[in-house]
């Protein structure tokens, strides 16, 4: 039987007397590709940044390539791991340019060493020219637009060439040529057996043929896990999101509708109850 690349077993994080996860028992094998699907709250950002050994957890266990990690191997294992979440870097990065930020990728850490070569350098900004930074690359972070700093991020994901791509909310802030950009991106990635992915969203049209592979939270716990086209159910959402909903597959793509009323405008126009 395959080994997993990352197990959880009963893994929680705690904060306070409050559970940001709860008991989540999971496994990812080499190339597998996840969509992870939750409300604002679920514990999404969270669960990604201690599977990439940025957070620690409280209670349960984790392995990654087989290991637990420790203050010895979190950053060789790091190594091993692309991570994009703009709501967790943005706390870490500000005044670094966009060149030493994709090159701190190499090392697992948030920062750049002495041993960078010039085939690191030449690698790293032909991927920001990919993602059209060429005149962003000596730029600091905090002067950067908001989908200029998700392409560093996604850029510093990809340069150490991962064997694990976290992506969480990866096209937050970019427009549209950049998002589909993107998820072609991700496309091209998904092809290669020794890479799985794991992407984070809220849209579920953002949720593409190769996940096929899916990770309800909800309240930080796990909901339900398995295949995507099963679990992208009208029925299993609705129960999920406590709301009905309508599910359409097309090109590809999921899309979810729901009949939410709103009251704002009676209530501008003086119509609504105190």
């Amino acid at each position: 039987m395959e080994q997993a690349i990352i197990s959880l077993e009963d893994l929680s994080y705690k904060v306070g007397s409050r559970y940001l996860l709860k008991d989540i028992t999971w496994e990812v094998l080499p190339g597998e590709h996840w969509v992870v699907f939750g409300m604002n709250g679920s514990g999404k950002t969270t669960l990604l940044t201690i599977l990439a050994g940025f957070r620690p957890k409280t209670h349960g266990s984790i392995r990654v390539f087989g290991e637990a990690y420790e203050d010895e191997n979190v950053l060789d294992i790091r190594k091993r791991i692309g991570l994009v979440s703009s709501s967790f870097f943005d706390k870490y990065y500000s005044k670094e340019s966009a060149l030493d930020i994709v090159l701190s990728g190499k090392f697992g850490a948030f920062g750049t060493r002495w041993d960078i070569g010039d085939a690191d350098v030449i690698q790293a900004k032909r991927l920001l020219k990919e993602l059209h930074l060429t005149d962003k690359i000596d730029q600091s972070f905090d002067m950067m637009s908001r989908g200029e700093r998700q392409n560093v991020l996604i850029a510093r994901a990809l340069f150490p060439n991962p064997e694990i791509l976290v992506l969480d909310e990866p096209c937050t802030g970019l427009d549209i040529y950049a998002r589909e950009h993107l998820l072609n991106t991700v496309r091209d990635l998904a092809e290669n057996p020794d890479l799985a992915i794991i992407y984070v969203t809220h849209y579920t049209d953002e949720i593409i043929e190769v996940f096929d592979r899916c990770l309800l939270l909800r309240n930080g716990y796990s909901f339900l896990q398995g295949c995507t086209n099963e679990i992208f159910s009208a029925e299993t959402l609705s129960d999920f999101l406590r709301y009905p909903v309508r599910v359409t597959k097309q090109d590809g793509k999921i899309y979810v509708s729901m009949d939410i009323k709103s009251n704002v405008r009676n209530l501008m126009q003086g119509g609504g109850k105190a």
